[in-house]
């Protein structure tokens, strides 16, 4: 009986340490990439920012634009304003930046700066009457895209260093939608509606080298509204629909699938990614598209917003439940932080990659910084 009792204790025992074994593996196969990311206090108090304010980031730290806008450094202290006084004279003493790229900047709809210096250089300066629309980088030339006074959009450029604008042959009776530029052939398409035509029709414009035409497609048949650009073809977006074409013309490929116009788009080097949050397709909701215009479907984590590229063609984003995940060019998901507040908006920048700019629900921009250990440690994955 002695006997008996000791080999039951021992294989309770033994089932118990097996037990707890699996529950610490299970918790750390669940749990092994969530880590706690708690706002820099070395840094700047938060940031109050006004409702519906936008982050604007430049080489040497980021500005909060509502109603006017504030600049700061990257660690949050505040910084005087980048102008020149003559250029105060212009942008006043309460500019606004209403869009900007990685080199420049639209102050109060009429005056685009370069802001890869301080203080900003002023590149180009809308007639009194006019508006600028739009500024896109385009290689070593600007897109402006200006409102006329008969409320069309014409688009010219800019060439680095001129002050003088380029018209973009063969646009015209055409009225500006979107436009898209690759950097490795220096391609550049424009996509516009028919102004000259009963019914409705989309052109796409494509230019080499800057405004060399390289061919005009007509589309009668169906509305587009955003293009990518690749080497050699370009992916149209319209409200159901997903379409490559090559540059002469040709389909490459196509996709239909309702609700595609809402979409992220995610620049990732060459290629870029398009990531739909209300739709999917053959059990996808990402299309990952190749430089030479080939397509990959894959499947990203359901309800992520503000998707922007991460290092190493990562992605960086805010997922469903309030946390900031990185995430692989194939979809996987590498680290996922919690944070200590609930995120509304999520900035990152090539300028400042240690840091997260994450705007709050309370519309206080609060600044993280992951340590050198858990910077290594996503460069390595």
């Amino acid at each position: 009986m002695m006997k008996k009792t000791k080999a039951i204790f021992l294989i309770v025992l033994i089932v118990f340490i097996i037990g707890i074994t699996m529950r610490s593996q299970l918790r750390k196969l669940l749990f092994y990439r969530y880590e706690n990311l708690q706002s820099d206090s070395s840094l700047n108090e938060p940031i109050q920012a006004e409702e519906g304010a936008q982050i604007h980031f430049f080489k040497n730290g980021f500005a909060v634009s509502g109603s006017n806008t504030k600049f700061y450094l990257y660690d949050g202290s505040e910084m005087s304003l980048p102008f020149k006084p003559e250029d105060m004279a212009l942008v006043g003493s309460s500019p606004v930046i209403n869009q900007s790229t990685s080199k420049y900047a639209l102050i109060n709809s009429k005056f685009v700066y370069d802001t890869t210096q301080i203080p900003f250089k002023l590149v180009y300066a809308v007639e009194e009457e006019g508006e600028v629309f739009e500024i896109r980088e385009a290689g070593d030339m600007l897109l402006i895209v200006s409102k006329t006074q008969d409320n069309f959009l014409k688009p010219v450029l800019i060439e680095k260093d001129t002050i003088y604008t380029i018209s973009l042959e063969s646009t015209d009776h055409s009225h500006y939608l979107d436009a898209s530029y690759d950097p490795v052939t220096k391609g550049f398409s424009v996509l516009a509606l028919a102004t000259d035509t009963p019914y409705p029709s989309v052109r796409v414009f494509n230019f080499i080298n800057g405004n060399s035409p390289q061919g005009m497609l007509s589309l009668s048949d169906s509305m587009f509204y955003k293009i990518y650009r690749t080497q050699k073809s370009v992916v149209l977006v319209g409200i159901h629909q997903l379409i490559c074409y090559n540059v002469d013309g040709s389909i490459k490929w196509s996709i239909n699938v309702p609700n595609c116009y809402i979409h992220h788009y995610i620049p990732l080097g060459n290629d870029f990614a398009l990531y739909f949050p209300k739709a999917r397709f053959s059990g996808a909701n990402t299309v990952y598209v190749r430089s030479n215009g080939e397509k990959e479907l894959l499947e990203l984590p359901y309800g992520l917003t503000d998707i922007q590229p991460y290092r190493s063609q990562q992605l960086v984003a805010l997922d469903r439940n309030g946390n900031l995940v990185v995430i692989g060019k194939n979809g996987n998901t590498i680290k996922t932080y919690t944070l200590d507040i609930y995120p509304v908006r999520l900035y990152w920048s090539s300028f400042a990659p240690e840091g997260f700019y994450i705007l709050g629900r309370d519309n206080m921009l609060h600044i993280y910084t992951l340590n050198k250990a858990d910077s290594r440690k996503d460069e390595n994955t």
